[in-house]
């Protein structure tokens, strides 16, 4: 009987510890499931986040791209422009035309006749120009050689035209030097050299057939550059003044295409 109530408590106390164990365990499994929920979050949002990063850098990559091929697309056009203003040199071969002929098809020099007893002053002074040495036209032609479709040695071709530039400042060849030293300059993407040039023929060779073609080009940099009124003026320039000219009605072309912008 005495052992019987001895261990009755012990049996209390051991159902007791047991119970207490259950619910410890029943807390600690509470635990462990809210910690999994976590880390399953957690680990959903690093999934969610190296997919936004992978996103990010595909769009990057397809950003890029375009933008390359967008460069791609403006330098072609400027050499469209360059190869545009090559053709109609030689199809018109007018004085107003934006280009002059190519070297090869520029007529030789003729040596100046000996005046006539009894001609006019106009006639005589008419047959007269300056004498142009060989080494001064094989150099401008080098430099335009390098502007050919089929190489497209752009920066010889503005090392060339600097050079003629500087050796032969006087030569009745200057404004031409001048004009395709702006092109290349157009081509390859250097604004402020190209309308540097450009204006520099303006000034210097304000009575030259390319001075419409320098309007043209300068209005259009003039464009790009943001400086859209200045822009505006400079092409109404080339109708104004130079309205039959080849390259009027390019002029016409973007005034209109940026009214519309």
């Amino acid at each position: 009987m005495k052992k019987s109530r001895l261990l009755a408590p012990l049996f209390g106390a051991l159902l007791f510890s047991q119970g207490a164990v259950h619910a410890a365990d029943d807390a600690l499994e509470q635990r462990l499931q809210r910690l999994e929920r976590r880390v399953g979050h957690i680990t959903e949002l690093m999934l969610e986040v190296q997919a936004l990063k992978r996103t990010n850098r595909e769009l990057q990559g397809q950003v890029e791209e375009q933008q390359h091929m967008l460069e791609r697309l403006r330098k072609k056009q400027r050499e469209l422009y360059l190869d545009l203003d090559e053709r109609l040199g030689r199809l018109q071969g007018a004085p107003a035309a934006a280009a002059t002929p190519a070297p090869e098809e520029r007529p030789a020099e003729v040596p100046a006749a000996r005046p006539v007893p009894g001609s006019s002053p106009a006639a005589r002074s008419s047959s007269s120009k300056p004498s142009r040495s060989a080494g001064e036209r094989a150099d401008y032609d080098a430099a335009y050689a390098s502007l050919n479709p089929s190489k497209r040695r752009y920066k010889d071709a503005i090392n060339g035209f600097n050079a003629f530039l500087a050796k032969y400042p006087q030569s009745d060849l200057a404004d031409n030097a001048l004009y395709w030293l702006g092109e290349s300059y157009y081509v390859t993407q250097d604004n402020k050299s190209a309308l540097a040039a450009f204006d520099r023929l303006l000034k210097e060779f304000p009575d030259s057939d390319k001075v419409p073609g320098a309007l043209l080009k300068k209005g259009y940099i003039l464009d790009a550059m943001g400086k859209r009124k200045e822009a505006r003026n400079t092409l109404q320039q080339v109708l104004d003044q130079y309205p039959s000219s080849s390259v009027a009605s390019m002029a016409k072309a973007r005034l209109k295409h940026m009214k519309s912008r």
